[in-house]
């Protein structure tokens, strides 16, 4: 059914049970150019890329050396140990009640609580890798797996058949939605799952943490053949709140590091309205910086003074409201199969409207019998959204030259940012527990929850539920918990 793998400590190769031919990739390098602020010999990616390009074995002291900053050690004995945890693989897609069990093993149930790991996904006509790791692995599986199923989701028991098809809209908008970000992601939206075999290092959590999860993801990105991975540094960490990092247009070098939108404002002239525009939205502020929600652990801080800094963007801002340029983005509108907006014999699929700004945008498609606010176009652009059948986006001709390689550096992180294990898990989403008369089940969430009274033709509506969660009375002879 399954295999089962182990390491070798050369770092060179897998050994398994049942050969798989997974020849030399060349590694991918990432050249950037960096700012002369300060000097690269201390940077984790450049001595992680100098590591992987010389084909020396990795050890604990180069892992070491490459996470300093990132405040993660392993010695070599942990390492080994880390090395000979077994690894079981698993064909894709996830279909068989026997796999289906066997990922509940690997993963957890649960993707509240359950296992840390590593896991490896391999295109099985490349050989081509992708390597993450996880302290909730079966949270990150279905972030995997959710979006590309073609199936409809499956509904409470005696769920009515519109329901059901209710269920399959919403898994197909999700689909539609999957933010494509980094290498891998775009070739498994292209491939499907069936491309991919899956392999799972489930760690033990009495022998192990979940920071030595980290660790052995890190011994892989130390080798070429991981080339799905446009980053080959792990994230020891995400960024929590409103905290915004300015960096340089090669994320290369961070300038300032506020703990809230108001602190950028304060200290750096920013409006919050401004930070909500430009954070994470990959274009440049005044076309000399980058505002980003979560740190790039490879850049060097730099060693200019605030005011410095203010003075610059001061100048930047003067310099445009001169030219008159400061509020002026262009954007576009790719064209979508089935737009039914557009003549079709003059615009075909993937042909682009050129607009020099947001509001001549929005004008076009009011025109068009289609409304929508600034700041929801501007949300679309940022999460790739499709309006109706329309996909507007930032032109290329706003982004500075060889931008496309940071922008998978800063895809590849954003992804991390939105898949991080660490979040606090509020009460909407969190498991309940209903128990009654011979009866016990567990559900996901409170509309889980409706759902299933529902069908027992029970009336129960969300604030009732909430109610009967709080003063924990009984209900229709049924108890109602958080897990």
């Amino acid at each position: 059914m399954h295999d089962t793998i182990n390491r070798s400590v050369s770092n060179n190769h897998f050994i398994f049970d049942k050969r798989v031919g997974l020849g030399s990739i060349a590694a991918v390098s990432l050249t950037r150019s960096f700012s002369s602020i300060r000097s690269l010999a201390n940077n984790p990616e450049s001595l992680a890329l100098e590591h992987i390009n010389s084909g020396k074995p990795t050890t604990s002291t180069v892992i070491n050396k490459i996470l300093l900053n990132q405040n993660l050690s392993v010695t070599e004995s942990k390492l080994e140990e880390l090395l000979k945890v077994k690894g079981v693989e698993l064909d894709l897609p996830i279909s068989t009640p026997e796999y289906k069990t066997l990922l509940d093993e690997l993963a957890g149930k649960s993707k509240y609580k359950g296992f840390s790991g590593v896991y490896i996904f391999i295109h099985k006509s490349t050989g081509h890798k992708y390597v993450g790791s996880s302290n909730l692995l079966r949270r990150r599986m279905d972030y995997y797996f959710n979006p590309l199923r073609s199936a409809p989701l499956r509904s409470a028991p005696q769920a009515s058949e519109r329901a059901s098809e209710r269920a399959s809209e919403r898994a197909s908008e999700r689909a539609r939605d999957f933010p494509l970000a980094g290498k891998f992601l775009p070739l498994l939206h292209k491939d499907r799952l069936k491309a991919f075999k899956l392999i799972i290092f489930k760690l033990d959590s009495n022998k192990f943490s979940n920071q030595d999860a980290l660790i052995l993801e890190q011994y892989y990105l130390l080798n070429k053949e991981f080339n799905l991975n446009t980053l080959r540094i792990v994230n020891a960490g995400s960024s929590k709140g409103d905290a915004v990092y300015v960096y340089d247009l090669t994320c290369s070098t961070l300038y300032y590091h506020a703990k809230s939108k108001i602190e950028l404002k304060r200290v750096l002239k920013i409006h919050t309205e401004t930070s909500k525009k430009f954070v994470d939205s990959k274009i440049p502020y005044l076309n000399k910086f980058l505002l980003l929600s979560y740190p790039i652990p490879t850049a060097l801080t730099s060693n200019i003074s605030v005011e410095e800094l203010l003075g610059i963007m001061q100048k930047e801002r003067q310099d445009m409201y001169t030219l008159g340029t400061r509020r002026s983005i262009s954007v576009e509108l790719e064209i979508k199969e089935g737009n039914i907006f557009v003549d079709s014999n003059t615009f075909g699929e993937g042909h682009a409207l050129n607009f020099d700004s947001l509001t001549s945008c929005i004008e076009y498609l009011r025109g068009l019998g289609l409304t929508i606010k600034r700041d929801t176009l501007t949300k679309y652009i940022k999460n790739e959204k499709v309006f109706h059948n329309f996909l507007c986006k930032y032109s290329d001709k706003t982004l500075p030259d060889n931008f496309e390689e940071v922008g998978l550096i800063i895809d590849e992180y954003k992804k991390l940012k939105i898949d991080t294990d660490s979040i606090e898990v509020n009460r909407k989403n969190k498991p309940i527990l209903v128990k009654g008369e011979n009866f016990e089940k567990e559900f996901e969430s409170i509309m889980d929850t409706v759902k299933y009274f529902d069908t027992l033709n029970i009336k129960l509506d969300r604030k009732t539920l909430n109610i009967r969660l709080k003063d924990g009375k009984i209900y229709k002879d049924y108890y109602f918990s958080y897990k």
